[in-house]
């Protein structure tokens, strides 16, 4: 079997050779053929040339229109019986294209791999968000009202719990955009990624799109990828606006105009912070404290947010990054299947 990986890339070559390396490996250990096609987009010839250096086996050079165009174009020139489609800022841990391979045998149309943020592995992202209209009101009444966000946090963080500390593929109502995994039939059958999207929201509007014509999404709790988000829009001082209007797109194409009046009045805007947190000098540590779940997010409704489990603090690495961004840090703590914020902390602010 071939596998193709399908990488957009927009100044990556710093990124990219850790990228095709690491799946290269993986895609050996697996016993599948590997392909990488590298779809560039920087429109500078000595970016060009750098990643033809990261041995890729397709290179396609385009103009920027977006990651969803240079999504299509890497899929029309890749011969794989499956694809993956991917940010080129991931990195592939042990086992992760064979237990991505593996959930693709299990029947699921659509796979994706649990994301961290260290090399470690140690800092779980933040599941993917279901893009339904009602879970999309459930979130933003939670960052709107405390008595909202109070019944929410159980059912929140149970879901949190079971995506990260499932041992088998679950089935899941979307997935991160990072890296997709998909035979090249279910490609077919969905169509391709709509260009309207220049950046956010394209593979949300795919995966919509699939699930709604019965497509099985998978996440291969196995299999377990770095991702540094964050590559491509770190330089762009329009990323906010871009990532609006990709909302705004969304929400025009797929939902009914009282959804959108709903989703868009205002329900979503930050209310009162619904919990303590103890403000710590800037130089101050965390206490350490056993907690079932570690959570560390910029919004003090702790929605979404980056953490670990079965853990007496953050790894130290990513306990400084929320140091250095003045980020909401918690330790919440389960019985049986209703939870609890035990202690939230935060500096300098």
């Amino acid at each position: 079997m071939k596998v193709s990986l399908i990488v957009v890339c927009h100044r990556s070559s710093g990124v990219l050779p850790q990228c095709v390396e690491s799946f290269r490996r993986e895609a050996g250990a697996a016993g599948v053929e590997a392909e990488v096609v590298a779809v560039e987009q920087s429109e500078d010839p000595d970016e060009v040339r750098r990643v033809a250096d990261a041995v890729v086996d397709v290179l396609l050079e385009r103009p920027n229109r977006g990651y969803a165009a240079g999504l299509n174009a890497g899929v029309a020139e890749a011969g794989g019986e499956v694809l993956l489609l991917a940010n080129p800022d991931i990195r592939f841990f042990d086992g992760s294209v064979g237990a991505l391979m593996a959930a693709v045998d299990e029947g699921f149309d659509v796979v994706g791999p649990r994301f961290v943020w260290d090399a470690d592995g140690m800092v779980l992202l933040p599941p993917a968000e279901d893009p339904s209209p009602s879970a999309e009101l459930g979130r933003g009444l939670r960052r709107r009202w405390r008595w909202a966000w109070s019944r929410g946090l159980s059912r929140c963080l149970e879901e949190t719990w079971r995506e990260w500390t499932a041992e088998e593929t679950l089935a899941v109502n979307s997935l991160r955009g990072a890296l997709l995994a998909a035979p090249r039939g279910v490609l077919d059958r969905f169509g391709p990624f709509d260009e309207g999207y220049f950046l956010y929201y394209e593979e949300t509007e795919w995966l919509w799109r699939a699930r709604r014509r019965g497509a099985r999404l998978g996440l291969a709790t196995g299999a377990r990828l770095q991702h540094r988000w964050g590559h491509a829009t770190q330089t762009r001082s329009d990323a906010v606006e871009l990532e609006e209007r990709s909302r705004q797109r969304f929400l025009r194409r797929n939902h009914g105009g009282l959804w959108r009046w709903a989703l868009g009045s205002g329900i979503g805007r930050t209310g009162r912070v619904p919990i303590t947190v103890h403000h710590l000098s800037e130089s101050a540590a965390i206490p350490e404290r056993e907690a079932d779940l570690w959570l560390a997010s910029p919004n003090p409704h702790l929605l979404p947010a980056l953490g670990c489990t079965h853990a007496v603090g953050l790894p130290r690495e990513f306990a400084d990054f929320c140091r250095m961004w003045g980020w909401v840090v918690a330790a919440a703590d389960r019985d049986g299947s209703k939870w609890r914020i035990a202690d939230a902390w935060t500096w300098g602010r």
